[in-house]
């Protein structure tokens, strides 16, 4: 199934969530590297592809993840150890594992193939090219050729010691040498100290919190000295037997911004307290109270409630900390009363597609004004607009497409018919069953 179409419906009843793939990676790679045992609960079968790719990249570097039920089971990789001949990693379209990753294998001194997809290929790691020239190591890019994945060869060692990298690219660099850093060896080979330097300005600094807390949890100590200056050392204590990934706010906010727009589906399987939550994209909530949306929590359920499409208040959004939110948060913002301004959407363009031109041109199918600033950085919505459909579109092999698609569809004139949708599979396979179940209608 690569084309189907949404027909309009209302969504109700109660969903539960995939686990967040953001905690999900930096997990499976700390208890990879970490010493001792650990269980992942709440994973859920079918496993996303970007869940797969981490669980590839973590099983190449000689870890093994055992998948029962639930619960993924992860055996650490032997420390210190590094062969010597290059090994094949099959990271396809997931730029995260890829980013992360990569820190991984040159503490190690692991040789390393990367095997993924043109679109991912064309994602920067210009990030990482000062770090790889400083340890003399070699960083090789081989685009797709008949028959062939494209892949991009890296090698040399990262030994403990000084080092910066470009905190206004993307977290995911700065993460993986958190990560990876806290787990480095010197030239002797015995674990030693290093210090991270991330410039600023630090784009998504919470996905960089994230990493933080989570090696909190792993028992990785850290201190950030001033601002994006890290001491690392490594763990004195093996990795806890059990570390719980929680439910995906990214996906949550595309059930929410559905509730915005006249659904009414309860949500579970969240961390919602602010002060214990990872992930960054719990700011949606906010951003829908400010929008006139009344939230609760009920038996550990959330619900999301707009009194009518009518009386959604137009807002301004800061996107700087989470640009996967914006697509769906431009949907939402059509059905508010006035112009809606989302800030900090340039880095849009270098996502799985150039998702900032893919939703200003599926807003003008839907019927909906909106404008993007010459600086490219501000995306105005105008509201409230009633949505066009009967038209077929492109999904950019973009997952955040798709969802944006099959939420608009709910309130529009006639279905919508979106080819490309198999892009899905990459954060939430079980999109379909949970779209369905709630009583969507795709055909």
């Amino acid at each position: 199934m690569n084309s189907v179409t949404f027909h309009p419906a209302k969504l109700q009843g109660s969903a539960a969530l995939p686990p967040a793939k953001s905690e999900a990676h930096r997990a499976l790679l700390l208890a990879a590297l970490g010493q001792g045992e650990c269980d992942l609960p709440g994973f859920t079968p079918p496993l996303c592809d970007d869940t797969i790719a981490m669980i590839n990249g973590v099983t190449a570097l000689g870890a093994q993840v055992i998948a029962h039920e639930d619960i993924l089971h992860v055996i650490p990789a032997p420390a210190r150890a590094a062969a010597t001949d290059q090994i094949d990693c099959h990271v396809h379209a997931c730029a995260a594992a890829l980013r992360m990753l990569i820190p991984a294998f040159l503490v190690r001194g692991q040789a390393v193939r990367f095997v993924m997809e043109p679109g991912l290929f064309a994602r920067p790691l210009s990030a990482l090219e000062p770090l790889i020239e400083q340890i003399g190591g070699l960083m090789v890019r081989i685009p797709a050729g008949d028959k062939r994945y494209a892949h991009v060869e890296i090698s040399g060692k990262m030994n403990a010691g000084a080092y910066e990298i470009d905190g206004t690219k993307s977290s995911q660099f700065a993460s993986g040498l958190l990560i990876a850093l806290s787990h480095a060896t010197d030239s002797d080979g015995n674990f030693a100290p290093s210090t991270l330097t991330v410039t600023k300005p630090i784009v998504s600094r919470p996905y960089l919190d994230m990493t933080l807390r989570l090696m909190e949890r792993f028992h990785v100590p850290y201190e950030e000295m001033s601002e994006g200056v890290f001491a690392l050392a490594p763990a004195t204590e093996t990795s806890p037997g059990s570390i719980a990934v929680s439910g995906d706010w990214s996906q949550a906010a595309v059930l929410l911004c559905a509730n915005a727009i006249g659904s009414s589906v309860m949500i579970s399987g969240l961390c919602s307290d602010p002060e214990q939550c990872l992930q960054g994209d719990i700011a949606v909530l906010d951003v829908l109270r400010r929008m006139g949306l009344r939230l609760y929590h009920l038996s550990g359920e959330l619900y999301a409630v707009s009194p009518s499409r009518a009386h959604l208040m137009a807002t301004d959004i800061d996107c700087s900390d989470i640009p996967d939110l914006a697509p769906i948060l431009a949907l939402a913002c059509s059905q508010a009363t006035g112009a809606s301004v989302l800030g900090g959407v340039s880095r849009l363009r270098i996502k799985e597609c150039d998702r900032l031109d893919a939703t200003t041109e599926l807003l003008a199918q839907l019927g909906v004004k909106s404008s993007v600033s010459d600086n490219d950085d501000e995306l105005t919505v105008y509201g409230p607009a009633k949505l066009r459909g009967g038209f077929e579109a492109d999904a950019r092999n973009d997952h955040r497409i798709v969802m944006f698609l099959a939420a608009a569809a709910l309130i529009s004139d006639a279905p919508i018919t979106v080819h490309g949708v198999s892009a899905i599979n990459k954060s939430w396979p079980g999109f379909w069953d949970t779209y369905k179940s709630l009583g969507g209608i795709v055909s």
